[in-house]
């Protein structure tokens, strides 16, 4: 009985103090703890995408802030150890200014395939008043008797004209912080935006849960967030976890 108390105790002063493993509720009631320092306590995670909320025991909890057991999502081991890994890359401080903004990876990582372009308005041939762009962007009329054509060519124009800024994001961070960065290009973006959507191209209504690309509200979050993934992937940061694996349509069947 004594080893136990010890465990217990243990257990909730590393729990209290521990970078990685919180809760949104206040886990022991004093009384209760006083009376049986064994008795399983409710967990309500603060990460609910990695951990699992349910009772929790002493000992449970000591393996939760190890990766392991019961609270730690996934099935096997090998999946725990993922999700461990991206509740780690989201808990640490990173160098760079960017810890606030690390969600949109994997908040938009499915859409990361689709932001590329060869249009490049920042890269003219010539000087002066002769001066063009190199691969000018061409505009199909995007008012057709097919939506899913109308869709596809209102991507095709949003992804050309906010593309470029996710590889602006990787250079600039070699000079600045992230948010004169982002202060900077959220400007341009805004600009853009109100052009393409008085053009026709693409909606300003409000959305929380990104759905389509031609949503201007939401689509510059996933520049900042390939953006920033880039850069990190290019300083080769240890912390960067398996993004393919937690954004898998299926992942949530795996728990």
């Amino acid at each position: 009985m004594e080893r136990t108390k010890e465990i217990g105790q243990i257990a909730k002063e590393d729990f209290l103090k521990h970078p990685v493993c919180k809760s949104m509720n206040d886990p022991w009631d004093e009384n209760d703890v006083k009376k049986n320092p064994n008795a399983s306590v409710w967990i309500n995670p603060s990460n609910q995408f990695c951990f699992n909320s349910g009772h929790c025991t002493p000992e449970a909890l000591l393996l939760w802030m190890e990766g392991a057991g019961p609270m730690v999502k996934g099935k096997t081991p090998e999946e725990k150890k993922k999700y461990w890994e991206y509740a780690v890359f989201e808990a640490t401080d990173d160098p760079w200014g960017i810890n606030h903004s690390k969600y949109l990876i994997k908040y938009h990582w499915k859409w990361f395939d689709k932001m590329t372009t060869d249009f490049n308005p920042h890269n003219h041939r010539g000087y002066g008043l002769e001066t063009e762009i190199r691969k000018p962007l061409k505009l199909r009329p995007n008012r057709t008797k097919d939506q899913l054509e109308n869709k596809i060519r209102t991507e095709e124009v949003i992804i050309a004209m906010m593309a470029p800024y996710v590889d602006y994001i990787v250079k600039e961070f070699e000079i600045r912080e992230w948010q004169n960065i982002r202060r900077e290009i959220e400007q341009d973006l805004y600009g853009i935006k109100r052009t393409l959507y008085c053009l026709g191209y693409g909606y300003m209504g409000a959305c929380n849960t990104p759905k389509e690309i031609s949503n201007l509200s939401w689509v510059p979050d996933v520049v900042y967030g390939k953006g920033i993934y880039l850069w990190m992937k290019k300083q080769n940061y240890e912390l960067l976890p398996d993004f393919e694996f937690l954004t898998h349509p299926d992942r949530d069947k795996v728990d």
